[in-house]
């Protein structure tokens, strides 16, 4: 793309960057703007379509002459899907903002909302996008990311566009109706699904970003779980009421009070003293167990104690500092400071799956609850606060 003349919002703009078009299959185009001279980071999740020429996709991608506007149009109907102007484009180190059109203000998605209504509200609404421990609250970014959302077309066909980016962002909805895309790293990469029916365009999604497991079936029955039961006693008498007035129930899940002081892959030997032998009997009357486990391990009980930090420490698995060597600690529900399990490491899941097969030989667990892995920790950063960098402290800070 052609450099810009002007300096855009907060310097260190890149150029020339490059606009890459992929016709992968005939309902899919992926378009992703980056910097030819710099690997940025990209989120690891590859995507192939075996490619499709541009006879037989169902979209057409038009490039103006003076390289202003870039539009994709449905091919049959000839709606207009997506459409940049390039002089709003931004693309520097840490904000890089683009802006379409929509076809109509029937616009639905980008998870992980609590959203007022399931249509969005188009009257320039924002909302951040970047994994958080938060008690779910409109507006707040949640534990989850989806920057994807489907929009329905004035004739009822419908499309969806996945943003594929993992650092902070927001989108904003504005009654043009249009959308503007921001995030504070990586590159912009999209994905553009052509349905044409709502069911359609889920089915590519999942296509192209993997498949949702088929879940066990007694997992899709009634299921009872709140923090505060404290003793197994309280727990008892809950499933007896349960019993007692006839409701159906499939599973009962155990939250982080049946543990001892709060540690992963432990029980409460006092408060919960029979908990084996008790979910035993569960099984037998057809009810199934989910115990919860969080993915933070305290460092500070007593040397030759406590086996999965031992073992943890001793495999590598941890989440370090930028030295590479040092475990990132921070806090959170057990007693002392936690380290955190790196899970985009190999050994991490070795080290998870024998913690839990060896856990399944005391508790006979039949699933398993994992919680707080946003990731969550209750400080702000790390022991001692967060670094004053332009990562921690970026020159834009998405909604």
């Amino acid at each position: 793309l052609n450099k810009r003349q002007a300096l855009t919002l907060f310097g260190n703009d890149i150029s020339p960057i490059v606009l890459e078009v992929e016709f992968q299959t005939k309902d899919r185009l992926r378009f992703r703007l980056y910097d030819p001279n710099k690997q940025r980071f990209e989120v690891p999740l590859k995507i192939n379509g075996p490619g499709v020429t541009a006879e037989e996709a169902n979209y057409e991608v038009e490039f103006s002459d003076d390289s202003t506007h870039f539009t994709i149009k449905r091919k049959s109907t000839g709606t207009v899907l997506w459409d940049s102007p390039l002089v709003d484009l931004f693309f520097s180190n840490q904000f890089l903002q683009i802006t379409t059109t929509v076809p109509s203000t029937s616009v639905y998605g980008f998870g992980e909302h609590e959203h007022p209504t399931f249509k969005h509200n188009m009257d320039f609404v924002t909302y951040g996008m970047y994994s958080r421990d938060q008690a779910p609250t409109s507006f707040a970014n949640l534990y989850g990311v989806h920057p994807f959302y489907m929009c329905v077309e004035p004739d009822s066909n419908a499309h969806g566009v996945l943003l594929l980016n993992s650092n902070a962002q927001d989108v904003t909805l504005s009654p043009n109706p249009s959308l503007t895309f921001r995030t504070i790293g990586g590159i912009l990469d999209f994905y553009l699904f052509m349905g044409p029916t709502p069911e359609n365009v889920v089915q590519q999604y999942t296509e192209a970003i993997g498949r949702p497991h088929m879940p066990a079936y007694w997992s899709l029955g009634f299921q009872l779980s709140r923090w505060g039961y404290n003793s197994l006693d309280v727990l008892k008498e809950t499933v007896d009421r349960m019993r007692h007035y006839d409701i159906p129930y499939d599973v009962q899940h155990f939250d982080i009070d049946y543990m001892e002081r709060r540690l992963d892959f432990t029980y409460d030997k006092v408060n919960f003293a029979g908990l084996p032998e008790f979910m035993k009997e569960l099984k037998k009357d057809g009810k199934h167990t989910v115990v919860i486990l969080d993915p933070f391990i305290t460092k500070d009980e007593e040397p030759g104690t406590y086996r999965p930090y031992e073992l943890g420490q001793e495999m590598g698995v941890w989440v370090n500092n930028s030295d590479g060597v040092t475990p990132a600690v921070g806090q959170a529900w057990p007693p002392g400071d936690s380290v955190f399990p790196d899970y985009t490491n190999p050994r991490t899941v070795e080290w998870w799956t024998q913690l839990c097969l060896e856990f399944k030989d005391v508790l006979d667990y039949d699933g398993i609850w994992i919680d707080m892995n946003e990731p969550s920790n209750f400080m702000r950063g790390q022991r001692p606060g967060c670094a004053d960098t332009e990562i921690n402290n970026p020159p834009y800070i998405p909604s």
